[in-house]
């Protein structure tokens, strides 16, 4: 990656809303566990080990950062909802098979939706009861 795509993305990040981070890392997630899916379909097993790596960093990342303190209840949901994610991406480690990436590909495409239409929301327009419930990362702070 040349310098100046590093400096871009590195911008991007730091001006980004923590809903906009979010949709970021769902948007990683996604490609890494596609890419996971392209290679197994097509024998990859290395290029299946590399993107499957990267894709479980990023949903484990997304868990850890889980705000319970704020937002206990959504908490739990996401939670539960990302270890059923990280257990597809083991279970298609595990399994040589590309299947169940697509139950994964299908609930983290649902969730980026959802954040999505939140980060285009400007922060003024919210309720700040809704923000404080929906912003459960703490990416961004």
């Amino acid at each position: 990656m040349s310098y100046a795509f590093a400096q871009y993305r590195s911008s991007q990040v730091s001006t980004a809303s923590p809903a906009q981070v979010i949709v970021q890392f769902y948007d990683g997630a996604l490609k890494f566990i596609r890419r996971a899916h392209e290679a197994l379909v097509n024998k990859d097993i290395p290029g299946k080990g590399v993107a499957l790596s990267r894709a479980h960093a990023v949903v484990s990342e997304l868990r850890l950062n889980l705000d319970t303190e704020r937002a206990p209840e959504l908490s739990a949901e996401l939670d539960r909802l990302y270890v059923f994610v990280l257990d597809r991406i083991s279970e298609a480690n595990i399994k040589c098979e590309a299947k169940p990436l697509d139950a994964a590909i299908k609930v983290l495409e649902e969730l980026r939706s959802a954040w999505a239409e939140l980060a285009e929301v400007p922060l003024a327009g919210r309720q700040a009861s809704t923000s404080q419930v929906i912003i459960t990362g703490q990416v961004g702070k």
